[in-house]
């Protein structure tokens, strides 16, 4: 008896957005396996690195896109940025097989994306073809990313699934612990697109505040800076083990996200929201299109982007009940539980 198996083919794994999947295809008797398509640029890497791991995992990766030219049927859900031109060369590898398409993007006008380069329009008249028809099923993360796509292009509604990120089961695990007044926590990405600099300034000002920065990126060097200076504001860098990270979110009031959309990016749909409030945290965030699909005025705080110092404020001489809040974004981040997201996804096993 052959081993059904289900590839998730993607530029750098994300094997954190497929638990839901994962969850639905034990049940049924599947294996997922994650590979990469960013193939040589790693080799690349891993040898003036001298990572032995990494070009390890890129020669399984090689080895795997190479088979795929010489076998058939093999059911792949691809997660690409909308118009790489990569694409192309994609397909001409994936032509014998079933291909799915993952994504998280909500803007398909082709007027804000992130692979402008080669956006000829040939690349364009090869993703219109993929997307109606080389496609078995779509699965979009969010009701604005399916709703974008049934406006711009010929698709039957029956065609896409909404299948949202899933709660890693550990968090839902929730530890009751007594959380620190007015504290603040943010983890993730430290990059200047995440509004970094802008927080770290407002809490240095306000110091009947705390806030805590989990994390790497460009500006781990002013995090530490800030850390050092102000006792209010402390700094870890990148916690990698669920339940260390769960210890800490668990304690603080509040999950505060300060992004700024660009030419190319804006926040979507975001994972450290749903564990937040898994954990009675109450997230504040600007309303890019991921954040609006999770926060309601019940769960959390949305402010128009650039507002957010008036918005944290508003919260530290707030007035009104906060643990009702935290308690219905417990019971929100429950939705998102990977036996609750699994069936979203059951079109891959039909079609």
């Amino acid at each position: 008896m052959s081993v059904k198996i289900v590839y998730i083919l993607h530029k750098t794994g994300a094997n954190s957005h497929y638990v839901a999947l994962d969850h639905l295809l034990k049940k049924n008797g599947y294996i997922l396996k994650f590979r990469e398509f960013s193939v040589f640029s790693k080799i690349f890497k891993s040898v003036f690195k001298l990572n032995f791991k990494l070009f390890k995992k890129q020669l399984t990766n090689a080895a795997f896109l190479t088979g795929l030219l010489f076998s058939k049927n093999k059911k792949i859900v691809l997660g690409i940025a909308p118009f790489d031109s990569k694409l192309l060369t994609l397909l001409r590898i994936l032509k014998n097989h079933k291909i799915y398409y993952h994504t998280s993007w909500t803007c398909w006008d082709q007027t804000f994306h992130p692979k402008t380069k080669n956006n000829s329009q040939k690349v364009l008249d090869i993703w219109k073809d993929f997307l109606e028809n080389k496609t078995r099923h779509l699965f979009c993360v969010t009701e604005k990313s399916k709703k974008q796509l049934l406006e711009n292009y010929l698709l039957n509604d029956k065609k896409i699934s909404v299948v949202y990120h899933a709660l890693n089961p550990q968090f839902s695990e929730k530890i009751n612990v007594e959380k620190t007044e007015n504290s603040f926590i943010y983890y993730g990405r430290l990059l200047p697109q995440k509004g970094i600099a802008e927080v770290l300034h407002f809490f240095a000002e306000h110091r009947e505040a705390t806030l805590t920065l989990i994390g790497d990126g460009d500006e781990k060097n002013l995090a530490e800076k800030f850390a050092t200076s102000y006792p209010n504001i402390n700094y870890k860098t990148h916690i990698s083990e669920k339940k260390t990270l769960i210890n800490i979110l668990t304690k603080h009031q509040y999950l505060i996200l300060n992004s700024k959309k660009t030419s190319k990016w804006e926040e979507l749909f975001g994972l450290v929201i749903i564990e937040s409030m898994s954990q009675g945290v109450i997230p504040v965030s600007p309303s890019h299109s991921g954040p609006k699909e999770i926060i309601t005025e019940e769960t959390g705080y949305l402010f128009e982007e650039g507002l957010m110092e008036p918005t944290l404020l508003n919260i530290l001489n707030r007035k009104s009940a906060i643990p009702q809040m935290a308690a219905q974004g417990v019971q929100t981040s429950k939705l998102f539980l990977p036996e609750n997201i699994a069936e979203r996804w059951k079109a891959i096993l039909i079609s």
